[in-house]
């Protein structure tokens, strides 16, 4: 909107990092919703170069950029013959914004390679971003709010949830009571130390 010339890299294929499985609200939609529309303005502003499944892979001198753009690697052999792969960005920027968001960090514990065991957000993708199931049950392992959050996406799509471990002995917060009013059982100074089973978790 002030006229500068823009390029927005993200090495997702799609814009929104976890807003577009979260269940907040911006600006009275639904995040997902809030972040469609955005893009959508952002596509049609001239000076905004919008680049999906691009790293920007080098930050050198005096504001220069390398950004990898991955075109068609994700067609595999469907890709047309002669279609470019892949495309290297040489940027000078007057100013750089990094937003690299946050990694999810795995709790470790025993036999957690277990078909099964997967990140908490992980889970919230597939059951709010592509209507998907990857389990009937689920137990989750936690030191933080974030995995009510996940519970809560799990209870509304209509599958059980066993029961959340908190490390915690007294954890609270508006995710934590609803996660009780609905019934989720809350193990408090609780950690899943072993997952059993082999082609699949049997137990916790």
């Amino acid at each position: 909107r002030s006229g500068a010339r823009v390029i927005l890299a993200d090495e997702q294929e799609e814009f929104g990092g976890s807003l577009l499985d979260s269940r907040e609200s911006l600006d009275g939609k639904p995040a997902a919703e809030w972040v469609a529309s955005v893009i959508a303005e952002l596509k049609a502003l001239p000076d905004v170069v919008l680049l999906p499944r691009a790293t920007v892979n080098g930050y050198h001198d005096h504001n220069f950029l390398t950004i990898h753009e991955r075109l068609t690697d994700h067609l595999g052999d469907r890709a047309p013959i002669g279609v470019v792969r892949q495309r290297i960005h040489r940027v000078r920027a007057k100013r750089v914004v990094l937003a690299t968001g946050a990694c999810e960090r795995p709790l470790v514990y025993g036999n957690n390679d277990v078909p099964g065991n997967m990140l908490a957000g992980a889970v919230s993708t597939y059951v709010r971003r592509y209507g998907v199931a990857p389990g009937k049950k689920l137990v989750l392992s936690t030191n933080n709010d974030h995995a009510y959050r996940v519970a809560l996406d799990w209870l509304d799509a209509g599958l059980a949830v066993v029961a959340v471990a908190d490390v915690r002995h007294n954890p609270r917060g508006a995710l934590v009571e609803e996660a009780r009013a609905k019934g989720i059982r809350i193990l408090t100074g609780s950690a899943v130390i072993e997952a059993r089973g082999s082609k699949h978790v049997t137990a916790a």
